[in-house]
């Protein structure tokens, strides 16, 4: 971004939310050249369970490249970090498989499995890192108009004033609410439960899932080759069950629903459970607010694709103010559209085939259970078709923004 015209407006960008998307895209801003607040009313102080966190994000080798680039991934507790080379995936009901091996991209990981607590302190670490970042504690309660910006009214009784708010506040999206975009919402019927298990043989550095009747169940593998991260997601009866029973009832039941595919489940962390949700505003933007991440999108996590696509939005974000100029900020309305056409066809892509996989591997229809069983066995027997859909999953596809493209691997990092 060129450098900043004079002006009486203290700020060209409030980024409301730091989570991990919130804070990628405030280093990302200040990098490319403008004046950022980040504000947020949550006391963010990382907290891990022991032996690994409950939360935990596959992330891709262009989130890696994201998060380098703001020198985050740098900052990471590498030991903590788990590459994973290969994934096997199949239908427990009709037995078809699929296998990938990042070997056949020429590429010697799919991705990495990364705890929340590392990202954030990570994260913390960058920001603090830029000087010229202003942070605000508070929760937004209203917006004003104001001369060629917006005036962010907090529950402290400060107000921020800036040219864009970017709400990366999340899935329920107060600041979505207060300038009235509608989603579109579908209802799953499910919740994840997450554990972090033990199992007698290692994972080999491979992330596995089988598509029960009531929704997939992956065993992510963990630093430890004997650990593995859980997500299951099935009925809102059985999820409750599984984080109310004993430890070794869930690790029996668990060991048989994986088909005792890594051996008995030797022992469990604590179990937490969430419903799963399906969301899509119908715009990105309105006035001068633009959601990012959460805030713009939910999907269902079997493809571990949402981090993923959120912290691509605040690239391409920051992507197009970079290349607008500061001008551009004093009158937002085609720096924005343009992010939203940049962003939309391809979170939407994310969003239906992550949708119609689940209701695909649920379906109750011998025949449709025929077809998903002989596709996921002949995608197999085509080398092209896979490396292709690994292409897509490892976020070397699409319309990338300049940060996250695969040629930046040859530049060290």
């Amino acid at each position: 971004m060129a450098a900043r015209p004079a002006s009486l407006m203290p700020h060209d960008f409030a980024v409301v939310g730091s989570g991990v998307v919130g804070a990628t895209l405030a280093c990302l801003l200040v990098d490319a050249g403008a004046s950022v607040v980040l504000i947020d009313g949550v006391a963010r102080h990382p907290a891990r369970d022991e032996p690994y966190d409950l939360r935990t994000y596959s992330l891709t080798p262009a989130s890696r490249r994201i998060l380098s680039a703001i020198g985050a991934w740098q900052r990471l507790d590498q030991a903590r970090i788990t590459a994973y080379h290969g994934m096997h995936v199949w239908d427990a009901q009709r037995r078809g498989a699929i296998d990938f091996d990042a070997a056949d991209n020429g590429r010697p990981e799919l991705g990495y499995i990364v705890e929340l607590s590392n990202l954030q302190q990570a994260l913390e670490g960058a920001l603090h890192a830029r000087r010229q970042l202003t942070m605000q504690p508070g929760l937004v309660e209203t917006l004003l108009p104001a001369p060629e910006g917006i005036s962010l009214q907090l529950g402290s009784g400060r107000g921020v004033t800036a040219r864009v708010i970017a709400a990366c506040d999340g899935g329920d999206s107060a600041l979505r609410g207060l300038v009235g975009i509608d989603v579109e919402a579908r209802e799953y019927a499910q919740q994840a439960v997450v554990a972090n298990v033990r199992t007698a043989e290692p994972h080999g550095h491979v992330a596995r899932q089988r598509f029960l009747a009531d929704g997939p169940l992956a065993f992510l593998p963990l630093p430890d080759p004997h650990w593995c991260s859980v997500i299951w997601s099935t009925r809102e009866d059985h999820a409750a069950h599984a984080v109310g029973q004993d430890d070794a009832g869930f690790c029996h039941a668990l060991a048989a629903a994986f088909e005792h595919t890594l051996g008995e489940v030797l022992s469990t962390s604590r179990r937490l459970r969430f419903p799963l949700r399906w969301r899509h505003a119908r715009q990105y933007s309105a006035e001068r607010v633009v959601l990012v991440g959460d805030a713009a999108h939910l999907m269902h996590p079997l493809a571990g694709q949402g981090m993923n696509v959120g912290l691509l939005d605040a690239a391409v974000l920051a992507e197009c103010a970079d290349r607008a100029g500061p001008a551009a900020l004093r009158y937002p309305r085609a720096l924005l559209q343009r992010y939203e056409r940049r962003r939309r066809g391809e979170v939407l892509m994310m969003l239906e085939a992550t949708d119609r996989l689940s209701r695909l591997f649920t379906a109750d229809n011998p025949a449709l259970g025929w077809l998903r069983s002989a596709g996921l066995d002949l995608t197999n027997r085509l080398p092209p078709v896979k490396r292709l859909l690994m292409s897509h999953a490892m976020g070397d596809a699409g319309d990338l923004p300049e940060i996250a493209r695969p040629a930046r691997d040859a530049v060290p990092l």
